[in-house]
């Protein structure tokens, strides 16, 4: 009997080791490749539209007819709440959500928000029930309230904006670009864009990359918007 628990206790101690090294690794790719990430700084985009930096990723807010819509909330509901003070924007003002993805850094801030219509890819909601882990074991449950699916290729008016839904599987399931109006392309985590390039997003947070090469190239010409919005490498304006 001591024996066959001295094994078990080596095998516990094994597996956990292995686990410590395997998000040790993580989190320092994690640390470097978010060190060369250059996001907007907070500001007007124009008379309508906003950028929100909280720290290494990108929000951005549109103002509608009665109120603001936001693609992608941030990470940190105070980062969040102080860089929409200095756009003089408050927080109830939000009344619509729209996600390219559910990683953290891209839902951090809900709970800031009074109730928010919050919309996400019906493919993305595996990646909060519990069914799919984008870094195994550690799996997201959803703890934001009601939200609302979207299928690929939707076209929604919301307060007044144009919206369309092009489905772009790769960095998860259930990732999407949002082309707002005619002059934006909103693209979270699904493009890198530098010097004046624009490639797939970094493969090594991606769950698909060659899923997202194919699946980008169903976007329109880049050069058809007036603006790229990223989640991680600021803005681009043609």
């Amino acid at each position: 009997m001591k024996k066959l628990v001295k094994i078990v206790l080596w095998g516990f101690g094994i597996v956990l080791g292995l686990l410590l090294l395997a998000g040790a690794g993580f989190y320092i790719n994690y640390r470097l490749a978010i060190k060369d990430m250059t996001p907007a700084p907070t500001g007007a985009l124009n008379d309508s539209v906003f950028s929100i930096r909280d720290n290494f990723v990108n929000a951005f807010v549109f103002k509608g007819k009665e109120g603001y819509l936001m693609v992608d909330a941030g990470f940190s509901q105070k980062s969040v709440s102080v860089e929409l003070k200095k756009l003089g924007i408050a927080p109830e003002q939000i009344t619509t959500i729209l996600l390219t993805h559910t990683d953290s850094d891209h839902t951090g801030s809900i709970g800031l928000f009074t109730q928010p219509k919050i919309y996400l890819h019906k493919e993305e909601v595996q990646m909060i029930n519990g069914q799919t882990a984008k870094v195994a074991p550690f799996k997201m449950h959803w703890e934001y309230g009601p939200y609302l699916l979207l299928n690929s290729n939707d076209t929604l008016t919301i307060d007044g904006l144009k919206i369309r839904v092009m489905h772009t599987p790769g960095h998860t399931p259930g990732s999407v670009c949002y082309v707002v109006g005619n002059d934006y392309l909103v693209t979270g985590d699904n493009l890198l864009v530098a010097e004046g390039k624009a490639a797939p997003f970094l493969d090594k947070f991606n769950m698909d990359t060659p899923a997202q090469v194919k699946s980008l190239k169903r976007l329109p010409d880049l050069k058809s918007f007036k603006y790229i919005l990223t989640g991680h490498y600021g803005v681009t304006k043609n």
